[in-house]
């Protein structure tokens, strides 16, 4: 499932008329690089859940026939649901193990790999992730035991990220495998995002939430900065 469905506010004028999952990376939209490489590694059926400025994708996309691909979508209403509440929305369409990926980013991870590490693990979510760097001001913190997840602080306040000051935690990748079941923690028609409410949720409760660690690269484009560094450094072909 490829979640695309944000209003990308940081990504302001660009994306006030087209979605951030189809801004032009050398004459391509961003999420059809992603796409050829899921395809590179066997992946063909793609659910794209969207909302500000779906139709566009659509548009573009089709039914995905085009690149050899199966494409479906699922289209938040006038609410916006937040990432995990829109994926409970699309549960009808999805089955038992799911991958969700979020439409902003690219990553080259084996992701054959990070299913096997899933099944092997017994998870109920595995959770791609990075290490994280020393002096990193934002994003996730998250600790590991033998491969599963302890915390999972997102947007930590600089007093939590000194209290781990010297220990190695990890970065979310914003990449997950998801079995349905841990869809029942999600209110129905509820906005809810998955790194501040499922996953600190499913830790708290004990369940097998594990992380699966790669080096492999990995871009997020969220803001514009990180759009022309992107474009200047030729980071993408």
């Amino acid at each position: 499932m490829i979640v695309a469905g944000g209003l990308a506010t940081r990504m302001r004028p660009m994306c006030e008329k087209i979605p951030k999952c189809l801004i032009d990376i050398h004459g391509k939209p961003l999420i059809e690089h992603q796409l050829a490489i899921f395809k590179e590694q066997g992946f063909r059926e793609f659910i794209f859940c969207v909302a500000h400025l779906g139709e566009k994708v659509e548009d573009y996309f089709g039914d995905g026939s085009r690149w050899g691909l199966s494409i479906r979508y699922s289209m938040d209403g006038e609410k916006l649901l937040g990432t995990a509440g829109a994926v409970k929305s699309a549960a009808k369409l999805l089955p038992e193990h799911f991958m969700v990926y979020y439409g902003d980013a690219i990553s080259r991870q084996n992701f054959n790999n990070f299913v096997n590490f899933h099944f092997k693990k017994k998870a109920v979510v595995s959770i791609s992730l990075r290490e994280r760097p020393r002096g990193y001001k934002s994003s996730s913190l998250i600790t590991l035991d033998q491969d599963k997840i302890t915390h999972f602080i997102e947007k930590p306040s600089q007093m939590i990220v000194d209290q781990y000051e010297g220990q190695t935690t990890y970065i979310n990748n914003g990449i997950f495998i998801v079995n349905k079941s841990a869809l029942k923690e999600i209110p129905e028609d509820w906005k809810s995002d998955f790194s501040f409410d499922l996953f600190p949720r499913l830790i708290a409760e004990g369940k097998n939430v594990c992380g699966y660690v790669s080096n492999d690269f990995y871009v997020e484009i969220g803001r514009p900065e990180k759009y022309k560094n992107v474009l200047e450094k030729n980071m993408i072909q």
